[in-house]
């Protein structure tokens, strides 16, 4: 999603220590989105052409993974995106009030996960799943097209269990060769694919919009992604 050159991959040494810090924040959480997104619609598109996936429960394990890391790092993006210190003067399109509204169903999936214990009786009495419900559409055939929708509900079920599947429309964008990705917890809903889409077009303002008066390409960079390696001498003394 972030462009090699992008602003959030080049901050100059000399930015505000706590601007500097909410900018990286931001472009971790904006890594972390993107790669799980891609990766759920990978994995989502080899189970629609499984068909038979295997046994039930740990078999959804790493959807399950994608899904709800996505969601966290799209709620700390927003989170982040409002209480930067420039926040005041982000264009009404990609204000903080705009970004909030355009990525509320997830906060409020989120909030299912984060708070689990105490919404056991929602749970309990939707009759649903601790870890919500994943449903997506997938391209199987482009010539002729066909498209196929599924829904995972994993965990244990009582009596009669009513699952949701997603309905392609005309506005559906497909990655992997999946789209339309939505997941419930709780009494809420959040459409993922809607997210990432409206998390990429932020990433766009950024990168055509973010400017650090008086940087050019001479200007020195803060460093990033430090990675250490030691071997360990295990002999005997």
């Amino acid at each position: 999603m972030l462009s090699q050159d992008s602003p959030l991959l080049n901050l100059p040494a000399s930015l505000d220590k706590k601007q500097a810090v909410f900018l990286d924040g931001i472009r971790h959480a904006v890594q972390i989105a993107d790669f799980s997104y891609q990766r759920l619609c990978h994995e989502l598109t080899r189970l629609s052409a499984a068909n038979a996936p295997g046994a039930a429960g740990s078999s959804y394990t790493h959807v399950f993974l994608d899904a709800w890391g996505f969601v966290d790092a799209v709620d700390r993006f927003r989170c982040l995106w409002e209480m930067q210190p420039t926040s005041g003067s982000i264009p009404a399109p990609y204000s903080p009030n705009v970004v909030r509204k355009q990525l509320q169903d997830v906060r409020d999936v989120r909030n299912v996960s984060a708070h689990i214990a105490q919404k056991i009786d929602q749970i309990v009495s939707l009759n649903s799943s601790v870890l919500g419900s994943l449903r997506w559409v997938t391209v199987s055939s482009q010539s002729p097209l066909k498209i196929k929708t599924h829904f995972v509900r994993p965990g244990i079920m009582r009596g009669n269990v009513n699952g949701q599947f997603a309905m392609p429309d005309s506005k559906v964008r497909f990655l992997n060769g999946t789209g339309g990705v939505a997941l419930a917890a709780g009494k809420h809903d959040a459409n993922l694919s809607k997210a990432h889409e409206f998390l990429s077009s932020v990433v766009k303002f950024i990168e055509g919009n973010l400017e650090f008066p008086g940087a050019n390409e001479n200007t020195d960079k803060l460093p990033t992604d430090m990675f250490g390696s030691a071997e360990l001498d295990t002999r005997d003394s």
